[in-house]
C-alpha cells in the first residue's frame, strides 16, 4: 500500500472570533434569562416548601449554565475551523463545496457585520462563508478559483 500525500490547501481563512462569539453569547444569555424567569414564575405558582423551591431553582440554573457552555463551546470550535480553499473545492470542518456548485460570490453585510467590520458570502444554498474580516477580500479570489476549476475540468 502506497501512502499518497494529502493535498495542501491553497489558502486558509479564519472567521472573526469576536463576531462569532459575542452575539452568540449575548443571545444565549438572553434566552436563558427568559427561560429562567419562566421557571421562577412556574415555581411561584406551585405550592412548594423552601427546600424544594431552592432545589428546582438551582437545578434550572445548572441546566441553563450547561446549555450556555455547550452553545459557546460549539461556536468556539466552529470558529477555529478555517475555510480551506483547494484547487476544486472549499472545505470547513465536514462541509464541502465544489467550485462548480458556487452560485454567488457577492459579499453581504448586516448590522452585526458592520459593527464587527466583517462580511459573509452565501456561495450556494447550503454553504456560506461567514464572519470574514473586511481586510480579507475573498470575492475576486473565489471567482478566479471557480474560473480555474472550470478551465481545468474539475466540475
Amino acid at each position: 500500500m502506497v501512502n499518497q500525500p494529502l493535498e495542501q490547501p491553497l489558502y486558509r481563512v479564519y472567521q472573526s472570533k469576536p463576531r462569532a462569539l459575542i452575539p452568540k453569547t449575548v443571545f444565549l444569555f438572553f434566552l436563558a434569562s427568559i427561560f429562567y424567569l419562566a421557571v421562577l414564575l412556574n415555581i411561584s405558582l406551585l405550592e412548594l416548601n423552601a427546600e424544594e423551591e431552592t432545589m428546582l431553582k438551582t437545578g434550572a440554573l445548572v441546566i441553563l449554565t450547561v446549555l450556555i457552555i455547550i452553545g459557546i463551546a460549539t461556536t468556539f470550535r466552529k470558529t477555529w475551523q478555517p475555510y480551506l480553499f483547494y484547487r476544486n473545492k472549499i472545505v470547513q470542518g465536514k462541509e464541502t463545496l465544489d467550485y462548480s456548485n458556487i452560485t454567488n460570490t457577492a459579499p453581504h453585510t448586516n448590522f452585526l457585520d458592520k459593527t464587527f467590520k466583517t462580511y459573509s458570502i452565501q456561495l450556494s444554498k447550503n454553504f456560506s462563508i461567514r464572519h470574514i474580516p473586511e481586510q480579507i477580500q475573498l470575492s475576486n479570489y473565489i471567482q478566479q478559483l471557480v474560473s480555474y476549476a472550470k478551465n481545468q475540468g474539475y466540475d
